[in-house]
């Protein structure tokens, strides 16, 4: 945030000062628009470039994440940061670097990082939906629907007890749970999330991999749990994180 204001204080400083040279030279917010899609070219051949290695390696990526990475590719404070050094730079006493050159140096800087934020981050939300990339899976979906059908199930049976209950006295039940809407959609039998046909193996491969990752967020947790009680040491405790994180490596 710091950062932000300086970048914001400096660049509003020079538009001041060197006012005479924006009216001058009004094709500096041309070339700052001109700027903002040679960076989302650029990012797009460099991802498009690396795509071969990047789908094959590692988690591996398809088309649409990659998407995702060319769209959503942020600047902020460490771009802001490096035209500050340059402004600090251009203001001093040497020959190489005028003042008008710091300032525009943050001038482009802080209007790209202006405009990625507000077009690209303010979209990439939009971009995900489009591209179906925000929707749940099959496996986390029937695990969803089960563990509310679960809970409505354990909440209508508290629902029941509260009968028994002789200080609430006399009731219409009927007429409270008719206004209680969530204890009216159990009508439908849901079936248990791992209970899957035995013919459908994408279904179940995706049942035993979000079993393991649920086993080793699980595991991961416990090892957090002894490094609060003291039970191991921190050098014990990286050790373990890192295994636990090689072994989610290995089911994604």
């Amino acid at each position: 945030t710091l950062i932000f204001i300086l970048s914001g204080v400096v660049i509003a400083d020079g538009v001041l000062q060197d006012n005479i040279h924006f009216e001058r030279h009004g094709t500096s917010w041309g070339f700052l628009l001109l700027l903002y899609v040679f960076v989302q070219i650029s990012r797009a051949v460099v991802v498009g470039v690396l795509y071969p290695l990047l789908r094959h390696f590692g988690y591996g990526m398809d088309i649409k994440e990659a998407t995702v990475l060319v769209w959503s590719g942020l600047r902020g404070a460490v771009a802001l940061s490096l035209s500050l050094s340059v402004k600090r730079a251009s203001d001093s006493v040497q020959t190489y670097l005028k003042p008008e050159v710091g300032t525009m140096f943050v001038f482009f800087t802080g209007g790209i990082v202006f405009l990625t934020l507000i077009l690209n981050g303010s979209t990439t939300q939009f971009l995900l939906h489009l591209l179906g990339l925000g929707k749940l899976s099959a496996t986390k979906l029937r695990v969803l629907k089960y563990t509310q059908y679960e809970m409505l199930n354990k909440a209508l049976e508290a629902f029941g007890d509260l009968r028994d209950d002789e200080e609430l006295g006399p009731v219409d039940w009927v007429n409270v749970k008719k206004y209680i809407t969530c204890l009216n959609n159990l009508e439908d039998e849901q079936a248990h999330p791992h209970d899957v046909p035995d013919k459908d193996d994408h279904v179940h491969t995706m049942n035993l991999k979000d079993t393991r990752v649920r086993l080793l967020n699980g595991v991961q947790a416990a090892y957090w749990g002894m490094l609060e009680e003291g039970r191991i040491t921190q050098s014990t405790a990286n050790i373990l994180m890192r295994s636990v994180d090689e072994a989610m490596d290995l089911v994604s």
